[in-house]
């Protein structure tokens, strides 16, 4: 949130939807974390959306131009309550993600091209680490506190803006492997991405980019393909160097990503209550509507001679899979994106003496608008449920305490958007087995997210 889901960990930027005058497809909007759904303007800049407004004008001039400014901050502020290495701790954190997106066919008549560059800075303290022992942070504005350059790439949209080619400095969780849905989730085992195909394999993610290329194809609204090449090298999750070190090592390798999703309404109807609701007048329609849904898989091959055996040695090629679903189950009323959705994601990398966690699971409910007269909050329901290989297990045991075994998370959250810029998310964590020894006490995590959209 992945993400932020943020949290700002998304994939805003690479829509490429920013300047379209028309609305996104159902597989652009999957990949959009909440924080940052308002950025994205179908029909043009919405400055409602906006908390520093059109600075006189400016903004919209600016835009009109085919310079589109923006910015986003999110902060958690969290602390155990009990359990875990030591309670009674609580730490900040924040990420303030700041950039401009260029429309080349505005600015120079270079149709369909936008070129993109932003940075961010993130500052604050570790809770999960030093005071919990949980592998999933419980705050996931955590990594690379700093500040640096993170996108520096170039966009080519073609036929019909069904074809997507980037180029240059990104991330590969910016397009694959990404749901909003987990930007609600304040624990960076959900947040951004499925937490186990980070750990297993090279994956890179927000906010640590490196140099990529992706093919994104959208034959039709329901179906997508995605291919990435990505970077691979020893030092891509740090960013000493402010993100300024372009180099191309010979040790480098590369990570290839492969995801096809389909997107569906299912039980699709014309509006019932066509002719009269009881209050208004309603005009009969040939649209029809049910109830969406997202589903994709994801395959990851990676060549690097660094994976690190837990027994020792190395080894050069680490793969594994991934997936997703999730479907809206209630409607609040017909086409409405109020009532009940559900997801389940998993990641699966067999190769035990190289995985920390070979298999995880997560699952969620997110009920928007289940409170009457808020009709734009999310309530949610997360499990995350991470299995530790034997491997893994042997090479941390420590002599007369627990086998790392498996952890799992419980997490309830209510987010209040208390303006159509700003949200507050009160939060709790019931972290299970932390670092699955079962010799650190269960630890509970009360905390809180805010985020404004600049």
């Amino acid at each position: 949130m992945k993400a932020l889901s943020p949290s700002l960990l998304a994939a805003l930027l690479f829509a490429g939807t920013a300047f379209a005058e028309k609305p996104l497809t159902q597989t652009q909007q999957s990949l959009l974390q909440p924080e940052h759904e308002t950025a994205i303007a179908p029909a043009g800049l919405s400055i409602d959306s906006l908390a520093t407004g059109d600075w006189g004008g400016a903004r919209t001039r600016l835009y009109r131009s085919g310079v589109d400014v923006f910015g986003f901050y999110n902060n958690i502020i969290s602390g155990n309550v009990t359990g875990g290495r030591s309670s009674g701790h609580a730490t900040y954190d924040h990420d303030i993600w700041l950039g401009v997106k260029f429309d080349l066919d505005v600015l120079f008549g270079w149709k369909g091209g936008q070129f993109v560059i932003s940075g961010i800075n993130r500052e604050g303290e570790d809770l999960t680490n030093k005071y919990i022992g949980s592998i999933y942070s419980t705050q996931q504005l955590v990594g690379g506190q700093r500040t640096f350059l993170y996108q520096l790439y170039l966009q080519q949209k073609l036929f019909d803006d069904k074809l997507t080619l980037k180029l240059g400095r990104f991330s590969a969780s910016d397009d694959f492997n990404s749901s909003p849905l987990y930007g609600y989730s304040l624990n960076n085992g959900i947040n951004g991405n499925i937490r186990n195909v980070l750990f297993d394999t090279r994956f890179s993610a927000y906010p640590f980019p490196v140099w990529a290329g992706a093919v994104l194809y959208d034959p039709s609204p329901a179906w997508h393909f995605k291919f990435g090449l990505f970077q691979t090298s020893q030092d891509m999750f740090e960013n000493d160097d402010h993100g300024l070190n372009f180099s191309l090592g010979g040790n480098d390798g590369y990570t290839a990503i492969l995801q096809v999703g389909w997107s569906h309404e299912f039980f699709k109807t014309t509006n019932p209550n066509a002719g009269s609701d009881g209050k208004n007048a309603i005009a009969p329609s040939s649209e029809v509507k049910g109830l969406p849904g997202h589903y994709w898989v994801g395959f990851t091959y990676s060549q690097w001679d660094q994976y690190q055996r837990f027994g020792g040695g190395t080894k050069d090629v680490s793969y594994g899979f991934y997936a997703h679903a999730d479907q809206m189950l209630t409607q609040e009323s017909w086409g409405s994106d109020q009532g009940l959705t559900a997801f389940v994601a998993s990641g699966y990398y067999p190769q035990k003496e190289i995985a920390i966690v070979p298999f995880q699971v997560n699952l969620g409910l997110n009920y928007k608008g289940l409170f009457p007269g808020r009709d734009d909050d999310h309530t949610m329901l997360h499990f995350i449920y991470g299995r530790l290989s034997r491997d893994y297990a042997r090479s941390v045991r420590v002599p007369g305490r627990g086998d790392p075994e498996s952890e799992k998370i419980v997490e309830l959250a209510h987010r209040f958007q208390v303006t159509k810029w700003s949200y507050f998310q009160p939060d709790v964590q019931w972290v299970i087995d932390p670092s699955g020894t079962g010799d650190i006490p269960d630890a509970v995590v009360i905390g809180a997210q805010m985020g404004l959209t600049f």
